[in-house]
This record gives structure tokens, sequence and C-alpha cells, in this order.
């Protein structure tokens, strides 16, 4: 299952970032963000959900931009999942961008 992180996925998401930046001493998951980003209406962290266990993450975020009218484009950031789930969480990805009229989703 594909749903926004919640406070109580910190650890398992800060173990997923820890794969992603092995040696990051700064790195910080904190509690607080993950709410401040699920209250966002233009930023998502994203998780892969199975059996109670967080097998990927990635962050989603929709950014604003007069060029093209009133579509935005998509940024993604952080993706780390599990190499059987990566096509299900970026398809879910494109799917959104597609419902909001994104004019392209970019990966950084």
């Amino acid at each position: 299952m594909i749903r926004e992180a919640e406070r109580s996925d910190k650890d398992q998401i800060f173990d997923l970032y820890s794969m992603l930046v092995p040696n990051r001493k700064e790195m910080n998951v904190v509690e607080e963000q993950i709410e401040t980003i699920r209250r966002d209406p233009n930023n998502f962290l994203l998780v892969f959900e199975e059996n109670g266990e967080i097998l990927g993450t990635v962050t989603l975020n929709i950014c604003l931009q007069p060029l093209h009218g009133f579509r935005p484009y998509g940024v993604v950031k952080n993706v780390i999942v599990h190499e059987n789930y990566e096509q299900k969480l970026l398809q879910y990805i494109e799917d959104y961008c597609k419902s909001i009229e994104c004019h392209r989703i970019m990966f950084r």
C-alpha cells in the first residue's frame, strides 16, 4: 500500500534514509517535519508499506510556476525502495502528477 507518511513512521524512514546516505551524521528525521509535510498540499512524503513494514519512501514536491499557465511540475527526491516495489511507487507518482496536469516530472 502506498500512503502519506505519518509521525509514527519516523524510525522506519530513518532506517531507509540510512541506506541512502550511510555516513551522514547530521541526518535527522523529525516527527514534526513529517507532519508539516503531511499538511502541505504541495509536498508529499510517501511510503510503500506491506504487512506493517515500510519498504520504500519518496519525496514529491509539486512546484507552481507561470510558464505553463496553471500547470505545475513535480520534483521527485530521496527515492529509496526495495527493487521489487520501485515501479509501483514511481507509477503512483506519475499517476498523481498526471491527475493534477503536471507538465513535467523531474528526478533529482
